[in-house]
């Protein structure tokens, strides 16, 4: 009896640290701490959700950028590779997995890490994955999104 007390004290614990956070807007320091990134004077519209506990674990972030701030974001970044989207045109950075980008990349953003919401008016085309290295995590993914003049950051550290 009590092994079994201690079975099902041990599931709602798991359970409770193993959920994934709503959607949520958060501020600056907030990315950033979670990326180990420096954020762009222009960035907007910024949201985060997690998912995972202790040993596996990752969170995803949407930021909003003037387009002429992507390089300047970009050199900050530890690149180990760089792809193209296989889809073109028009995509949706809603949608986790491997979406537009190249199947068996060495990064992608865990469909079940949920859907972050959309905050742009204007249609969204892929430009670049990065697969890095991090500062915070195992590795940090990328995506680049053109949004009009503005570009749109999907972040996504993860930790095994």
């Amino acid at each position: 009896m009590l092994n079994f007390r201690i079975l099902c004290k041990a599931l709602i614990l798991t359970a409770a640290v193993t959920s994934c956070s709503e959607n949520f807007e958060v501020d600056r320091s907030t990315v950033e701490a979670a990326h180990g990134l420096k954020l762009p004077k222009s960035a907007s519209n910024l949201q985060q959700r997690s998912f995972g506990a202790l040993a596996d674990r990752g969170i995803a972030s949407f930021v909003e950028i003037d387009q002429g701030e992507i390089a300047e974001f970009t050199k900050q970044l530890k690149v180990r590779s760089r792809s193209k989207p296989v889809k073109p045109g028009p995509g949706d950075p809603c949608i986790n997995g491997y979406n537009v980008w190249p199947q068996g990349s060495p990064t992608f953003v865990p469909g079940n890490i949920g859907k972050l919401k959309r905050t742009w008016e204007k249609e969204t085309v892929p430009i670049e994955m990065l697969s890095c290295d991090s500062s915070k995590g195992d590795w940090l993914h990328v995506e680049i999104w053109s949004v009009g003049n503005r570009a749109l950051l999907k972040l996504y550290t993860d930790w095994n």
